[in-house]
């Protein structure tokens, strides 16, 4: 991580790499929460991928990219300068207390991760409701467009409605940080995947999208509960909402889908991750590194 670069750095490098992961992903994302909305049975990533073409072509696929897009500079800017400066702080706590020299630990990366999620999940939600509405089954025909979404939940529910499930998210957003940052850390120190300064750009790069791939799906593997209740919870009709909490929505979706319930949409999910985790990184490393070297 760009541990050097300054906090403007950090923060179009992070907005930056959301906007090129979301791009890249966005058909993985819809697929993701469709199948994450679905209370039944859920069919193949390629026939559901059919079934929303011909439901309104292939443009369908990228319904909600609008909301993904706007959302993905401030939250990933939240997340990978939130990331940054928590660990900062951490370090220079560590070597204030022992009188050491700053090094960064397995513990600082996962902390720092999951403190870096809770702005993330902040700047996310709104963007996250609209999208989930959006790309929802049962809103289909409801609203027009973005923009018209954000009008009809604006006036139906107020601006309360933008913060609906803010505790899934919160808890989706840290988990996932957590063990995505401590992750990548442990690959590097533990040199799972060489990575030395000789290398040419080419094997820092493939470098960089292994670790991001391997520490995206890793991270899935703990957060996936969380984003199914986060959807489901945003999903919901607000006229006939079925969940009231977070807690209210696990026991519920525990008792009539079983805990597989609450890893619906794993598989593409597991996929949107580690490809954006891939890109998000390398990208992210990327702008810092020109950044720095245009300052310099």
């Amino acid at each position: 991580m760009s541990s050097t670069a300054s906090p403007t750095i950090l923060t179009y490098a992070g907005g930056i790499a959301g906007i090129i992961e979301a791009i890249a992903i966005q058909p993985l994302e819809f697929i993701k929460v469709r199948f994450q909305l679905n209370t039944g049975y859920n069919a193949s990533i390629l026939q559901t991928t059919r079934d929303v073409i011909a439901e309104g072509g292939f443009l369908r696929l990228y319904r909600g990219l609008l909301p993904e897009l706007c959302g993905m500079f401030p939250t990933r800017s939240a997340m990978y300068a939130g990331n940054e400066m928590s660990k900062r702080i951490l370090l220079s706590y560590q070597a204030s207390e022992e009188g050491a020299t700053k090094k960064e630990t397995m513990w600082i990366a996962g902390i720092a991760g999951f403190m870096s999620g809770i702005a993330e999940a902040i700047v996310a939600n709104p963007f996250q409701i609209i999208k989930v509405r959006l790309q929802s089954k049962e809103h289909l025909g409801r609203y027009s467009n973005s923009f018209d979404c954000v009008k009809t939940v604006l006036r139906e529910e107020g601006l309360a409605g933008f913060a609906i499930g803010i505790q899934a998210t919160m808890l989706r957003n840290s988990i996932w940080n957590g063990v995505y940052f401590t992750t990548i850390f442990c690959m590097k120190e533990s040199k799972t995947l060489s990575s030395t300064k000789d290398q040419s750009r080419l094997q820092s790069t493939m470098y960089s999208l292994c670790t991001g791939f391997i520490g995206g799906v890793t991270a899935t593997s703990f957060n996936a509960p969380f984003d199914v209740l986060k959807s489901r919870i945003q999903g919901q009709c607000p006229k006939s909402a079925q969940y009231t909490s977070t807690l209210d929505a696990m026991i519920k979706i525990g008792k009539t889908e079983g805990i597989s319930g609450l890893y619906k949409g794993f598989t593409p999910k597991a996929m949107r991750m580690g490809i954006g985790g891939a890109v998000a990184v390398t990208t992210f490393e990327a702008v810092c590194e020109i950044a720095r070297g245009l300052e310099s």
